[in-house]
């Protein structure tokens, strides 16, 4: 294709997320893109058709079949397309508990990177991670910076364990020569569609918080995850990791509310039960061992570093 070397050229797994998706869209109708590259497991969704031949590509691949990644890379596929980019969506979102989810979050995503530092023409690899990585405290600052505690707790749930772990991971590739790593610990992401733990909190019935306590919540529409990820491919100096925060902030009870489900406050004690029993009578998808810090200390994000180095400003609001 004439002028495609002038152009950058994109990788995303996880491609098939809901984030993948509305990356790809956007990527594909920008004119300083050549070509984007979609990657996940699945066979190519019905809804990537509507999206240009001669921009999107698509191809199934298990990133954590060693094999299966060195055929992408060695492809004829791989190599013509020049790829420039990386974003790494390849994440389990949703609370699962099990050996293949653990290498996927973790051994995939360094096996992953371990590939990108072997190709020439990638010069940046952007993983989108997420503020629950973040150590939570009642005595935290009420804004935390990218420099705040990670949480290291030998009792954390494993899903936090693994974004904690993929996360280190990333960064201690930061200091090498070849290719930029850009963290991206973004809020949480509430929309349609989304696969995520606030998402499946809301969509509780009823609606469980921990009774005296209700900290703030930042919310993160789909609009501003784009604008961030964008920003962190096409500045070229963009490097190291950037917190990502919405417009909307307020105390989880007056979002609950939002919502016009039934909210009910009870002791912390019995929360465990109660998740359990909603979880098997299918009234949640929510995992309350993950969030049980996050129901009673506020976790929100010191975002200046990304407005002052990528010019991020959050301008999408969340409906209910």
């Amino acid at each position: 294709m004439p002028g495609r070397a002038q152009k950058l050229n994109v990788l995303i797994t996880g491609a098939t997320t809901s984030i993948g998706r509305h990356l790809a869209a956007h990527l594909v109708e920008d004119k300083s893109v050549g070509v984007v590259l979609g990657v996940a497991t699945s066979g190519r969704p019905y809804y990537f058709n509507d999206l240009p031949a001669d921009r999107f590509i698509y191809r199934s691949c298990d990133i954590l079949k060693s094999r299966e990644v060195k055929n992408l890379f060695f492809s004829r596929t791989f190599k013509n397309a020049q790829i420039n980019a990386v974003v790494h969506l390849a994440f389990k979102t949703r609370v699962y508990h099990s050996e293949d989810v653990h290498a996927l979050n973790v051994f995939g995503t360094k096996a992953l990177i371990e590939h990108c530092l072997q190709v020439p023409t990638i010069k940046k690899f952007i993983f989108k991670s997420s503020d629950v990585v973040y150590k939570l405290r009642p005595r935290n600052p009420v804004f935390l910076d990218e420099n705040a505690d990670l949480n290291f707790d030998p009792d954390a749930d494993q899903w936090v364990k693994d974004r904690v772990a993929a996360d280190m991971i990333c960064r201690s590739f930061m200091d090498n020569k070849k290719m930029r790593v850009v963290i991206l610990r973004m809020s949480n992401i509430i929309g349609r569609n989304v696969d995520g733990q606030l998402n499946a909190y809301f969509d509780s019935r009823p609606i469980v918080k921990t009774l005296g306590f209700n900290p703030m919540i930042n919310l993160l529409h789909m609009r501003d995850v784009i604008q961030a990820i964008k920003m962190a491919i096409f500045k070229r100096q963009a490097h190291g990791i950037y917190n990502i925060a919405g417009v909307d902030t307020a105390p989880i009870s007056t979002i609950a509310e939002l919502t016009g489900r039934t909210v009910l406050s009870l002791p912390e004690p019995v929360l465990p039960v109660v998740n359990k029993v909603q979880r098997m009578l299918r009234l949640t998808n929510y995992y309350y061992s993950v969030d049980k810090e996050r129901q009673k200390f506020t976790c929100l994000l010191d975002a200046s570093k990304a407005r002052k180095e990528l010019g991020y400003v959050p301008q999408g609001r969340i409906e209910f």
